[in-house]
């Protein structure tokens, strides 16, 4: 029986892959990093990190690629296959129709950059199939997935025969720890194991789906946050969309969205020394 972890080099992920180092959970057979080629340099350099923390305790860490995520969403606008025959996948851009009406495009970028280059991986790799060979029908393979206790609804059984999936930090299927961690909890756990050792969030410098905080921090990172305005602006006009495209939820460019907190408006922030905060619900 192999046990593969998917890792994305954040928290949770990184928890699991340095618990299985520890001993703390089962020693896993390999990790794999599949890279969109579009993190911020915190990650790959925390990826470095694991990578050798990981081979000293016998657990290589692989990495695979679709290719380059930003480029493709700017060579692919048209929706269509590009001159090699490569299918552009869809971020899950913020549309802005003529009438005022907002959209999204459908998510794609996930399954074309991430899951599927994992999957493929292991069938080819690990288990050492060809193309279009049919898998064993009994399951040879645990895939381990980095999600914490307090993101039950990301969990998915897997849907091929020769694998299960587990989620060790959920305790789902097996309990291998006293109780389910959180995201909290894992970096409690990164705090107290590895003082010295700061874990970034994962993902793509240009994910529609981060939170102004995220946000925020990106444009911390000057480099980062100049790379994202000029991606944002590059995909404005898509010529199978009919409104204009967006990087931010508010249907703006990426450089003139207002991304202070509320403190930094002048907002006071009036629950703050409430002993409940049961008035203010």
């Amino acid at each position: 029986m192999l046990r593969v972890l998917s890792l994305g080099a954040g928290v949770q992920s990184s928890t699991v892959l340095l618990m299985s180092c520890k001993g703390i959970l089962p020693k896993l057979d390999s990790a794999i990093f599949s890279d969109t080629q579009w993190e911020p340099k915190a990650v790959y350099a925390h990826l470095e990190w694991l990578t050798d923390e990981a081979a000293r305790h016998g657990i290589p860490v692989h990495r695979v690629t679709e290719g380059n995520l930003r480029q493709d969403a700017i060579d692919f606008q048209k929706f269509s296959k590009s001159a090699d025959g490569k299918r552009y996948a869809s971020m899950p851009l913020f549309v802005l129709n003529p009438d005022g009406t907002g959209g999204i495009v459908r998510r794609q970028c996930t399954s074309e950059y991430k899951i599927k280059p994992i999957e493929r991986f292991i069938r080819r790799n690990l288990l050492g199939l060809k193309h279009g060979e049919h898998a064993p029908r009994d399951v040879v393979l645990e895939h381990w997935f980095g999600i914490s206790a307090d993101e039950p609804q990301r969990m998915r059984m897997s849907r091929h025969l020769w694998q299960r999936h587990v989620y060790p930090l959920c305790n789902v299927p097996d309990d291998y720890l006293p109780k389910p961690m959180t995201r909290r909890g894992c970096l409690a756990w990164l705090a107290e194991h590895y003082p010295d050792r700061e874990v970034p969030r994962s993902s793509c410098i240009g994910c529609p789906f981060h939170s102004d905080d995220e946000w925020r921090r990106i444009k911390a990172d000057p480099e980062s946050w100049a790379d994202a305005v000029d991606f944002d602006r590059q995909i404005r006009s898509m010529e199978a969309m009919k409104g204009q495209v967006f990087l931010h939820a508010k249907r703006i460019p990426l450089d003139q969205v207002d991304l202070r907190t509320d403190t930094e408006k002048g907002q006071l922030e009036l629950w703050r020394h409430e002993c409940q905060g049961m008035c203010g619900v």
